[in-house]
Order: structure tokens, then C-alpha cells, then sequence
């Protein structure tokens, strides 16, 4: 009796790791019922997909942007313009500088430009390193040319050839097509082409095209025009932008994030020519999304293990939250000062505007670390915000004159609406009376502040509660979210001492045991399903989407509007603050 083919295993096939396999029945379903991720109701209304599962290719991962921010539509007209009947050489900035540099190279690209009337050329001095891979040696820059009635083409142009620069250029193009396809979510026809230039020292050139192909592409793979070229290059800013998201954590499945406009311009910098910079960064700027991908950096562009490569905190829990990430080793600022981490070359430091002197220069550590090695020197970066700083002491920061380089991050994207507004009206106290450890000339970057809105959300100030009346109030109101589709993940309670943890550890467990049973533990396990209740302190650089703030304050008044600022500026969308 014949076989029913409705049973017979899908005739599909994956291609990993350079091998083609079939798929099983089990792994086919998976595929066609994949899904986009389901959010709790307040989260559907906080972040706009940007590339969604139903109509992107298999391996895709959700996008998302916090409503507000920019859409990829609008970051590819930002950062790849496509002109209007001409070619367009971008970031104009790196092309002025490699023409000035490297003479007769802008004569070798015009030159490889002639056939194509339409079209923009986007510069990099590593590809590679731009698509997570490990730069190469002697590569002058990359230059990725997407045109009208062509194929994207990939242009490395090196000082001289060797036996290697062939395979780094097509192995660069066919990792970019890949990311186009299933990071991107392009589902047009696509291959990139490779093409490897060599430019001469008398200026002489000569080109080599890889063989990314032994035949000739069919037409329906060229880009007909500019409504293709930008789609295509939307798919390329999710591949430049994405990263994964924390809501990662939070939803059980990887979802992707894209940085902002202004995040992407510092991450893109030249770490060879900024090894040492400074970054000024308002609450929820994304200070620490941004440590995190310049470490991801310094291993290509350095060819460096990630043991080489140290992030240094203030406290403990921001530590272990990096630590299991696996991009480096991660310790806090008195453990930095205790050992000698002779095997360290690049470091990045976060939260500086809470670290102290008490236990040595930290610093001038830094610096004599990170210079070691006089031929080629690490990379120190230092991201710090002074509207958070939690103490009066001596931070060890160098005086602000002489925080150079530098740049800033003033686009806030964590906070929802209400939250927003009370951490601005905080900061304006700050600035009718600074503390005394607060550069005066640092209060200028909230002028420049950009408040993404749209984000509904809440924040409420309760006064005068008792001790059980808090509790109480704390227990009911996490049942009430819990009952919305919100988990104990989601949830901080912040009070000001380790002390007071302590003694209110107790008092919450019971009051939370009369209504559900949900665990507490402080903030040093970000990852485990449970309520975190920790101090604003060591809570600092971290989040959650609901904080309760019990009787925040401080030993001197003159800093509670910056303690009120790290309290709030924790909390995504939900803040109730007890005073």
C-alpha cells in the first residue's frame, strides 16, 4: 500500500557552518510556527517593530526600537542617503581624511566608480570589523559600493596584496550578504561581490575581483533602482545598529535592539585613532549598551582574547550583569586597585562618576595599564555622568578640562513619559544649586538633551506610609502587574542602605506570602525570576521595567536630587517613590 505523503519528513535543508543538512519534521514546525515574542500589554505599547517573523527569512530575529526613536527607514536616510542621479561617498568626514592620507587613493575609487551613475559608496576602515569579524592587518579601508542596475560590490583596498587578502575580502562579503539576509531580514535576490585593489606607493594601482562566483550573476540580482537600494540599506542599518536587546532576558527568546543615530557615530569612531575617550552621557543614554559593544570591538579590531580586555565598575552587581556576557573580564574599581592584571591591555571603565580615592589612584592605574605597551598602545574609554553622582567625595575623574577626547550621549531612550519629566525637573535643581563635585561646565549637556517620547507609563510619589502600610502597598500593587502579564523580573524595590535591605527583607516576604509567593534576592543575580531588592547604590547602570523607591535620601541633602535621579532613572515604565 502506498505511503501517505503527509507523513513523509519536509524536504527542506539548512546550510550551518559551511554544511548543508536536512531538517527534521520537529525543526520544520518550529520554523513555520515561529512567531514574534508575546509582550506583556505596556511593553506592545512601549516599542515599535521594526523587522517582524512573518515576513522576514528563517533565521531572522525580531527588531525592535523604543516608540519614539528613530525607524530604520529614517537611520538609513540619516546615515546612507541614497542621492538623487549621482554617486555619494560616505561618512564625508572619513573620505576627506583617507584622501588626505593615502595619495592617489580618491583617483583609484573615482576610477572604479565611472560605470555607475547612481548610488552610494559607504567607507569603513575595517568591513570586517563593522560584521563582527577580526580586522586585517594592512588594510588601507573597505569601501561598499550599492548602485543603481548593480550588484553590491565590496572594495578592499590594501597597501600591498598577499597570499590572504583575497580570502579576507570574499570571506567579508559573504559574511555581509549572510547578515543581510538573516539578520537584516532582506528577502529580495542579493550577492555581494568582492573586489580587491592594491594601492601603490608611487601610486600606480592594480585590481584583482574575487571569485565570490564562477558565473555571472542573472540580472534579477542587480538593484533596479532607488526604492531597492534602500531597502536594501534598511536591512544594512539593522545589521550595523542591531544588537541584542535586554528584554532578551526578560522574554525567554533573543530579540534584537538597534542603537540610536548618535550612538552608532561614536561607536563607529576609530579605536586606533581614539584610544583614549571620554563619554558624557545623561540617565538612560545607553552608557553601558554602548561599553558593551566598543569591548565587542576592541577584540576584532585588536585580534584580542577577551581576557585581554577589562570592564571596571563601582559595585558588584553591574560587574556580575557583564561578567556573564563573556566579551571580558569584568571586576569592580576596589578589585581593580588590589591586584596588578598584568595580562590586561584595553580597559573600559563605567559609572566613573561613582568611583572614589580612597583606595588608590585609579586613574593614573588605568593609564599606566593601557600604555604599557609603547608601540601600540590599549584602549581606555570612560563613560560617566555627572547628574548621578551618589557621593561628595573625589571621584578620581581628571578635572573636566582635561576629560579630552570626549563626546556625549544626550538622546535618552530608557524611561518612559512621567518618568522622564520628573528626571528633568531633578536635574534642573541640580542646576540652580550644583553640589560641590560637579563640574559646572558638565551642566550645559542638558541643553542638548533629546527626551524621546511617546512611551506611556507612570510615576506616582506616596508620602507619609508606615513601614507595613509600604510593604502592603508594594505586595498589592506587584500582584496587580503579575496579573497583567508582567514576572518578578520586572520588578526592583530600592531603598538607601544596605542596612535597610536588611530590614525590610523580612516585612516584604511576608506581606508578598498573603497575596502570591514570589522570592527576593538583591541585584549581584539580574537573570534569576525573582523581585530584586538591593540599595540605589549598587542598583546604579542597572534597570527594570517597574521600581519601587523606599525613603531615598542621603547623608548630605545637597546630593538628594542625584540620588532621586539614579533612583528613577532606573526604572523603564513603571516609578512609585515613597518619601
Amino acid at each position: 500500500m502506498e505511503a501517505n505523503h503527509c507523513s513523509l519528513a519536509p524536504k527542506s535543508w539548512m546550510v550551518r557552518e559551511k554544511y548543508i543538512r536536512p531538517l527534521t519534521t520537529e525543526e520544520w514546525v518550529e520554523k513555520m510556527m515561529d512567531a514574534d515574542p508575546e509582550f506583556p500589554p505596556d511593553f506592545a505599547e512601549a516599542f515599535e517593530s521594526q523587522l517582524s517573523l512573518s515576513d522576514s527569512p528563517s533565521l531572522c530575529r525580531p527588531v525592535y526600537s523604543k516608540k519614539g526613536l528613530e525607524h530604520k527607514a529614517d537611520l538609513q536616510q540619516h546615515l546612507f542617503p541614497v542621492p538623487p542621479g549621482h554617486l555619494q561617498c560616505t561618512p564625508e568626514s572619513l573620505w576627506k581624511e583617507l584622501s588626505l592620507q593615502h595619495e592617489g587613493l580618491k583617483e583609484l575609487i573615482h576610477k572604479q566608480m565611472q560605470p555607475f551613475s547612481q548610488g552610494i559608496v559607504i567607507l569603513s576602515r575595517s568591513w570586517a570589523v563593522d560584521l563582527n569579524l577580526q580586522e586585517k592587518p594592512g588594510v588601507i579601508c573597505d569601501a561598499l559600493l550599492i548602485a543603481q542596475n548593480s550588484t553590491p560590490i565590496l572594495y578592499t583596498i590594501l597597501r600591498e596584496q598577499d597570499a590572504e587578502s583575497q580570502d579576507y575580502c570574499t570571506r567579508t562579503a559573504f559574511t555581509l550578504k549572510q547578515k543581510l539576509v538573516n539578520m537584516g531580514g532582506y528577502t529580495g535576490k542579493v550577492c555581494v561581490k568582492a573586489k580587491v585593489l592594491c594601492l601603490r606607493p608611487e601610486s600606480s594601482t592594480e585590481a584583482l575581483e574575487a571569485a565570490v562566483s564562477p558565473m555571472d550573476y542573472p540580472a534579477s540580482y542587480s538593484l533596479a533602482g532607488t526604492q531597492h537600494m534602500e531597502a536594501l540599506l534598511q536591512s544594512l542599518v539593522i545589521v550595523l545598529l542591531g544588537f541584542r536587546s535586554l528584554l532578551s532576558d526578560q522574554l525567554g527568546c533573543e530579540v534584537l535592539n538597534l542603537l540610536t543615530a548618535q550612538q552608532y557615530e561614536i561607536f563607529s569612531r576609530s579605536l586606533l585613532k581614539n584610544r583614549e575617550l571620554f563619554v558624557h552621557g545623561l540617565p538612560g543614554s545607553g552608557k553601558t549598551i554602548m561599553a558593551m559593544k566598543i569591548m565587542e570591538k576592541i577584540r576584532n579590531v585588536f585580534q584580542c582574547e577577551a581576557h585581554r580586555i577589562l570592564y571596571v565598575c563601582e559595585n558588584q552587581p553591574l560587574r556580575n550583569f557583564i561578567s556573564v556576557r563573556n566579551i571580558c573580564q569584568a571586576e569592580t574599581r576596589k578589585t581593580f586597585l588590589r591586584e596588578n592584571f598584568e595580562h590586561i591591555q584595553h580597559i573600559v571603565i563605567d559609572e566613573a562618576q561613582n568611583f572614589r580615592t580612597e583606595d588608590g589612584d585609579w586613574y593614573r592605574k588605568a593609564k599606566t595599564i593601557t600604555q604599557r605597551e609603547k608601540d601600540c598602545p590599549g584602549v581606555l574609554w570612560i563613560f560617566l555622568d555627572y547628574f548621578q553622582t551618589s557621593h561628595l567625595g573625589h571621584s578620581g575623574l581628571p578635572p573636566l578640562s582635561a576629560q579630552y577626547p570626549r563626546e556625549e550621549l544626550t538622546t535618552v531612550v530608557r524611561n518612559a513619559d512621567e518618568i522622564a519629566k520628573y528626571i528633568q525637573q531633578e536635574m534642573q535643581l541640580i542646576i540652580e544649586n550644583p553640589p560641590i563635585n560637579i563640574p559646572h561646565g558638565y551642566l550645559a549637556i542638558l541643553s542638548e538633551a533629546k527626551w524621546v517620547p511617546g512611551v506611556s507609563g507612570n510615576k506616582k510619589i506616596i508620602k507619609n506610609f508606615t513601614l507595613e502600610q509600604i510593604v502592603t502597598y508594594v505586595a498589592d500593587t506587584c500582584r496587580c502587574f503579575f496579573e497583567r502579564g508582567y514576572s518578578p523580573k520586572d520588578v526592583a524595590v530600592l531603598v538607601s542602605t544596605v542596612t535597610e535591605v536588611e530590614q525590610y527583607q523580612s516585612k516584604l516576604l511576608k506581606a508578598m506570602r498573603k497575596k502570591m509567593v514570589v522570592p527576593l534576592s538583591d541585584a549581584c543575580d539580574m537573570l534569576g525570576d525573582h523581585i530584586v531588592l538591593d540599595s540605589v547604590r549598587r542598583f546604579s547602570g542597572l534597570e527594570r521595567n517597574i521600581v519601587f523607591g523606599i525613603h531615598p535620601r542621603t547623608a548630605d541633602p545637597a546630593i538628594l536630587p542625584n540620588i532621586l535621579i539614579c533612583l528613577a532613572s532606573r526604572a523603564k515604565q513603571h516609578l512609585y517613590i515613597f518619601l
